[in-house]
C-alpha cells in the first residue's frame, strides 16, 4: 500500500472515531425531555390517579430505614433452666409485670433433684460446722492435735463451698419455691420490670433445657437500630436529629458504625427523646437531619415525595407531576430513598403535585406512545 494510501485510510479512521466520540458525548450531555400525557379529571378518576404534593427538602436531609428497639440491657429472655414441663401460665402477652412477679410455674425432675442435692449440702455444711466447732473446743483443751482440728476446718469450708454451689444452681434458674407447690415444681421469676413480648410454651407443653419461655422489654425508653449504605452512614454525626413523621416522634444520633456486614450495611443507633405513636418491634421510615458542612448549600431541586410515586421507564427514575392538561412524566435523580418516602432531585414548580397512585396505568401511556 502505497505512502498516500495508507494516509486516506488512516484518516478516515480518525474523522469516524471523532464522530462516534462526538455523538456520544452528545448523548451524554442531553437531558432527557419531559413527557406530557393529556387526561382530563374524568380520565384520572377512571385510571384510580391520586396526587400528593412534593415537600421541598432542608439542608442535609437523609432518608434512611430504622427498626424500633429497646435499649441494651432492657430485655430479657426467660428460658427453661431444666428439661420439664410448664404446668401452669401466670401471665399472657401484653401483660405488665414487675421484677420478681410470677410468669409460670415449672415441673421437672431435674428440679426436684437439685432442691434435693440443695437439702443434703445444707445438711453436710451444719453437720461439718458441728464437728469443727467440737473440735475447736477440744483442742483448746488439749485434748486433740492441730492437725485433726485444720481437718475438721477443711471439711467445713468444703461443705459450705458445695453449698453455696447447689444454692447458686436454683438462683441462677430464675425461681422461688412455695409450700402450696409440689416438690419438683418452681415458679418462674421475671428478671426485670416490663412487658410480655412473647410467650412461647403452652400449659403442659414439655421442653427441653434452655428452651425459650417468655420474651420481655422494658418499653419505657426507646432505641433506633438504623441500617444504611456505607455512603450514608459517612454523613452522619453524633448528636443527628432524627425524625418519624409517620409516627410523630424524634430521637438523635448516639452511636455510627460504618464497618458494614455481609449484606454491605452500616448501622447507626438513635435514642427516642419524644416517643409519639412508636411501638417496639415496628419498622419505621426515618429522616436524618445531617449537620451541613461549611461552604455547602442544599440544591433547590431536591423535594421529598412518597417512595410509592417514583416508577421505572427507559432504565431511569421518573415522576409523574401533575398540570392543567393531566400529568408530566419528568426524570428524576433519586438522591436518598426509605420504605415510605423518597428524595429527589429535580426543577419543580413549588407546591407541585406527584402522582402517588395509578402509576401502572400512566407508565403504560407512556409506553404506549411510545
Amino acid at each position: 500500500m502505497s505512502t498516500f494510501s495508507k494516509f486516506l485510510v488512516n484518516g478516515a479512521l480518525i474523522f469516524a472515531l471523532s464522530g462516534f466520540v462526538s455523538c456520544v458525548y452528545a448523548q451524554a450531555t442531553v437531558a432527557v425531555p419531559p413527557v406530557l400525557l393529556t387526561l382530563n379529571a374524568k380520565q384520572q378518576a377512571s385510571l384510580g390517579v391520586r396526587v400528593a404534593i412534593a415537600e421541598p427538602s432542608t439542608n442535609g436531609q437523609l432518608l434512611a430505614s430504622a427498626s424500633v428497639v429497646t435499649p441494651p440491657g432492657k430485655e430479657f429472655t426467660v428460658s427453661a433452666p431444666y428439661a420439664g414441663q410448664v404446668s401452669r401460665l401466670l401471665v399472657g402477652v401484653g401483660d405488665s409485670v414487675k421484677a420478681g412477679a410470677a410468669l409460670a410455674q415449672f415441673t421437672s425432675p431435674m428440679l426436684g433433684d437439685a432442691r434435693r442435692l440443695l437439702n443434703e449440702a445444707s445438711l453436710d455444711y451444719k453437720n461439718a460446722t458441728a464437728a469443727a466447732r467440737r473440735d475447736q473446743a477440744m483442742f483448746d483443751e488439749g485434748i486433740i492435735p492441730a492437725v485433726r482440728l485444720q481437718l475438721s476446718l477443711s471439711k467445713q469450708e468444703a461443705a459450705q463451698a458445695q453449698w453455696h454451689a447447689r444454692e447458686a444452681e436454683l438462683s441462677a434458674a430464675g425461681m422461688r419455691f412455695d409450700a402450696t407447690t409440689g416438690y419438683a415444681t418452681g415458679t418462674l421469676k421475671a428478671p426485670l420490670s416490663g412487658t410480655v413480648l412473647d410467650a412461647f410454651a403452652a400449659v403442659g407443653q414439655r421442653v427441653e433445657a434452655g428452651a425459650m419461655l417468655f420474651k420481655l422489654a422494658d418499653a419505657t425508653q426507646l432505641q433506633l437500630d438504623l441500617q444504611l449504605s456505607s455512603d450514608k452512614a459517612a454523613q452522619l454525626q453524633v448528636g443527628d436529629e432524627v425524625s418519624i413523621a409517620s409516627r410523630n416522634a424524634k430521637a438523635h444520633i448516639i452511636g455510627v458504625s460504618r464497618a458494614v456486614d455481609a449484606t454491605q450495611s452500616a448501622r447507626a443507633r438513635a435514642s427516642v427523646t419524644s416517643r409519639g405513636s412508636l411501638q417496639a418491634g415496628e419498622f419505621v421510615s426515618v429522616t436524618v437531619h445531617t449537620k451541613a458542612k461549611p461552604g455547602t448549600t442544599k440544591p433547590d431541586t431536591q423535594w421529598l415525595v412518597p417512595t410509592r410515586a417514583v416508577t421505572q421507564w427507559r432504565g431511569k427514575p421518573w415522576v409523574f407531576v401533575a398540570n392543567d392538561a393531566g400529568f408530566e412524566a419528568r426524570s428524576v435523580n433519586v438522591v436518598s430513598s426509605a420504605d415510605d418516602v423518597s428524595l429527589i432531585d429535580v426543577a419543580l414548580p413549588t407546591r407541585s403535585k406527584v402522582a402517588i397512585t395509578g402509576i401502572a396505568s400512566l407508565r403504560a401511556l407512556l409506553q404506549k406512545d411510545e
